[in-house]
């Protein structure tokens, strides 16, 4: 249902892929018109400069790469088609204003070429893009990933709401709207539709599993306002009001609108979104891919043999720690200790229990080194929040509000807080606040940049610790 997920992301993968086409197009098009071997003229160069230049610009400009128009064919074909002519309109004018050759006419059966190509292939994108994501969501709603949504509230905003629900629903949406909680019916919803008072949500959504919960009641009751979404937050769900606005406390929303009724997300998650999560998925599998293949059979078998010949014990250290949802996982290290039986107890300092070699490994972070395993595994990110102890979860969960909202995504090697400064020991609540305040601000604005500005920031902390 929600548009609002893709963001700059998503326009610069699409418009990469229509760059891409348009340089096949461009080469494709010289075959034809003349022979594939002949060296290209800067005119031609200049051409292909100005076409990728125009395209990102109407493109854009046009909202060729909105989802909710590239879901419909019948919004994504003829909005396409606009785009190409005005390129080619905005090219032939170019090229006449900007009197590239005066007496060199740039050859019409090239460009019949050239554009035949390119609506072909930009055309076949989208009929590919609009099958995966039909095939997708037909994936949800047949499987397991069907979302499940109850409404706070019985007003006109409800009853609304439930309509634009039901409309997505026929379209072939996953979402399935279990029913209503109010303490007292105040719209034309069905009494079989209320499932009980205001106060059976919390026990409800728990036991039915429910992913999103919509609030239609006043915002003034602040109280209630902030029950619930620390509830949200504590249990992975996404939190969204349907205002009026008074009363919400909470400087950075998100307000998208299904059909004519407006609609404030609480719970700021970019990586909620289905193509954002296939794009990190993809990025943390190529990386670590290249990370084991060219960095792994150097590194890996001399850090091995020093942890071996040290200390009695195995080379890796495996620990159960909580990731996305707080599901727990066997996180891999490398050894820095002595074997122990205290292993829940977080490394001080000068604690006694690291080897000499270990220090070095925690100082550099070369100990996290084995969990590029864990991220091809899908248990791990490469950039994302720090996996703490099991112990540590449940003790900050009671000391710092937002520190379970840590656990909405899936943890990382590296992260915002970590090359911020905040790694390692935090024996003080008020550096563990930071780091939980830090990593809150990596989700709900996460990108496809920012990881990789983590990542380089990463090896600068690594280099300078060495």
């Amino acid at each position: 249902m929600k548009e609002g997920y893709y963001d700059k992301t998503f326009n610069i993968v699409l418009l990469g892929v229509d760059i891409f086409i348009i340089c096949i197009s461009f080469f494709l098009g010289l075959y034809l018109r003349f022979d594939f071997f002949i060296s290209i003229s800067i005119e031609f160069w200049f051409f292909l400069l100005l076409c990728v230049v125009l395209w990102a610009i109407i493109s854009l400009y046009s909202k060729i790469y909105q989802m909710s128009r590239l879901r419909s064919l019948r919004k994504a074909i003829p909005n396409l088609i606009t785009t190409i002519i005005l390129h080619l309109l905005l090219i032939s004018l170019s090229f006449v204003s900007l009197n590239v050759q005066e007496d060199y006419t740039f050859p019409r059966l090239f460009l019949l070429y050239f554009y035949s190509i390119l609506f072909s292939l930009t055309f076949l994108i989208r009929i590919t893009y609009y099958f995966i994501i039909k095939g997708y969501y037909k994936h949800e709603v047949n499987g397991k990933n069907i979302k499940k949504v109850v409404i706070l509230g019985t007003g006109g905003k409800a009853v609304a709401l439930y309509k634009g629900f039901l409309d997505t629903i026929s379209q072939g949406s996953s979402f399935r709207v279990l029913g209503f909680f109010d303490d007292k019916n105040n719209g034309s919803i069905p009494d079989s539709l209320i499932i009980g008072k205001i106060e059976n949500i919390k026990p409800f959504c728990l036991r039915e599993k429910v992913n999103e919960i919509y609030y239609t009641k006043s915002l003034a009751d602040a109280d209630r306002i902030t029950d619930l979404t620390k509830f949200a937050d504590e249990n992975f769900i996404y939190l969204r009001f349907v205002p009026d606005f008074s009363g919400l406390q909470k400087s950075k929303v998100d307000i998208f609108f299904l059909n004519s009724v407006p609609i404030i997300e609480y719970t700021q998650a970019p990586l909620g979104g289905f193509l954002n999560q296939r794009i990190k998925r993809i990025f943390d599998i190529v990386f670590s891919f290249g990370v084991i293949i060219f960095v792994y059979p150097f590194v890996f078998p001399i850090i091995a043999l020093i942890v071996k010949l040290e200390s009695k014990g195995p080379v890796l250290f495996k620990q159960d720690r909580p990731g996305k949802g707080n599901e727990l996982f066997k996180c891999y290290k490398f050894r820095t200790m002595r074997q122990n039986d205290n292993t829940e107890r977080q490394a001080t300092k000068d604690d006694p229990r690291i080897t000499r070699f270990g220090k070095f490994l925690r100082k550099t972070s070369l100990d996290e080194f084995p969990q590029f395993i864990n991220v091809l595994q899908g248990r791990m990110s490469v950039v994302g929040p720090r996996p703490n102890l099991i112990s540590q979860l449940e003790f900050y969960s009671k000391e710092i509000e937002k520190y379970r909202f840590r656990h909405f995504i899936t943890p990382g090697i590296t992260g915002w807080a970590q090359v911020n400064g905040y790694r390692g020991e935090t024996e003080q609540l008020d550096l563990m606040k930071k780091r939980v305040e830090l990593d809150a601000w990596y989700i709900e604005n996460w990108s496809l940049s920012l990881d990789i500005k983590i990542i380089f920031l990463t090896n600068k902390v690594f280099i300078n610790s060495i």
